[in-house]
């Protein structure tokens, strides 16, 4: 593909600090977050999101491929302008609310401005500037192959990719204020003194660690780690499809070829991130993308040993997580379907009725099942965000230590 250059090389931060004037947003602070690819699903509600005051630091700049214009009044519309229309099909709420200026490449929503590369990853990226954190959201390609991550950390202290990569220590949105005693391949940092790249998980990820961070917390109240009595876990997903369907689920075939009226059985991603949480087992039974819209839908079991626990204890904790974290969780009795919570920036809605919680006992085994509705796009974006303003706040975090390093500590 060849690459059309419409941004100016950076000249330096006032340069950015004058055109990215995050007015609307008292609370946004002095950094710069590059947002590499802006897809339809993920990269587009990062950037909306960015403009809403629950986000401290926003994205600053864009890197992404022009779009190609096509159908009526093609001529008409530049690669901005064909951005806007992305940004306007991901959150239609944004029509009359989004700006753009051709001549110096900014795309405005409100007063929220953002400067936009439109580039090539393939290319030198020196001329960008240096960047407090970049957030990787273009495929999982990208995000497992070491050139790119190589070639991303000489432009930036931190790189985040949204999705799995078992080689890269983990930065799981619901585990980063988790007590790391809980989980054996676990270290706690100063955010600070983060650098280099670390897998964030895919959306089902951040469904799944929130209901272990669940059980962890539940934990903690009866003075226990849960590694110490976990024993085996599993998960059975239904996925929404998505405008790229490039996240979520392992395509199989020729399937996408027509997606109506035609449930297409995969793997997930979260099948990988399951095994950083030895010594338990662990099983992504069925993964099943069909044709609806966001949030989708987790089951959830844990086997535990030797745990006296009830509904009332699952449920408190996961109040309280709500409470601290209202981007991870969103605690309800009320299932009415899922497309009540579509437009709730949460990454998963826990079922808190007693038809979808479930504790049961065999013996010394403990079976719970948790059930809940998981966001894969909105909702996922808020969780990384969120995740994103705690990495540059300096916070205090958990991070996952690489499959790699899990299997040569187990060797020892």
């Amino acid at each position: 593909m060849t690459s059309i250059h419409f941004d100016k090389p950076y000249t330096g931060s006032d340069q950015v600090t004058e055109e990215a004037s995050f007015s609307n947003n008292a609370q946004a602070k002095v950094g710069r977050v590059l947002l590499v690819g802006m897809g339809a699903d993920i990269g587009s509600n990062l950037l909306y999101l960015s403009t809403t005051a629950d986000v401290a630091y926003p994205i600053t700049d864009v890197l992404t491929h022009s779009i190609d214009s096509e159908g009526i009044a093609a001529a008409d519309r530049g690669p901005l302008e064909e951005l806007k229309a992305r940004l306007l099909l991901a959150n239609p709420h944004l029509l009359g609310r989004i700006t753009i200026d051709s001549s110096n490449c900014l795309l405005a929503i409100d007063k929220c401005t953002f400067r936009i590369h439109f580039r090539d990853l393939d290319e030198v990226l020196d001329d960008l500037g240096y960047f407090d954190l970049i957030v990787l959201a273009t495929s999982r390609r990208h995000i497992r192959s070491q050139n790119y991550l190589d070639k991303l950390e000489s432009i930036s202290r931190v790189v985040i990719g949204v999705a799995e990569n078992s080689a890269l220590p983990a930065l799981y949105p619901a585990l980063l204020s988790a007590n790391s005693q809980h989980f054996l391949a676990s270290r706690t940092t100063v955010a600070t003194e983060l650098s280099g790249s670390y897998a964030m998980g895919s959306c089902q990820c951040v469904g799944w660690t929130t209901g272990l961070r669940i059980l962890a917390d539940t934990c903690a109240n009866r003075g226990v780690a849960l590694h110490d009595i976990l024993i085996h876990t599993e998960i059975d997903i239904v996925h929404p499809d998505t405008a790229s369907s490039n996240f979520g689920t392992t395509r199989v075939g020729s399937r996408t070829e027509d997606p109506r009226d035609n449930l297409r059985p995969g793997v997930s991603q979260v099948a990988e991130s399951m095994l950083r949480f030895s010594p338990a087992t662990s099983s992504n039974s069925v993964s099943l993308r069909v044709l609806t819209q966001p949030p989708g839908y987790q089951v959830q079991r844990f086997f535990l040993r030797g745990l006296d626990i009830s509904a009332e204890d699952i449920i408190g904790a996961a109040k309280a997580l709500e409470s601290a974290e209202p981007c991870l969780i969103h605690v309800t009795n009320n299932p009415i379907g899922s497309r009540c919570y579509a437009f709730l920036p949460c990454s998963i809605v826990l079922l808190a009725t007693e038809q979808h919680i479930s504790i049961k006992r065999i013996g010394d085994i403990v079976e719970v099942v948790l059930q809940a509705f998981v966001h894969n796009t909105l909702g996922y974006c808020a969780a990384i965000l969120a995740a994103t303003d705690r990495i540059l706040r300096g916070d205090i975090v958990t991070f996952i230590d690489s499959h790699d390093q899990i299997t040569i500590e187990g060797k020892k």
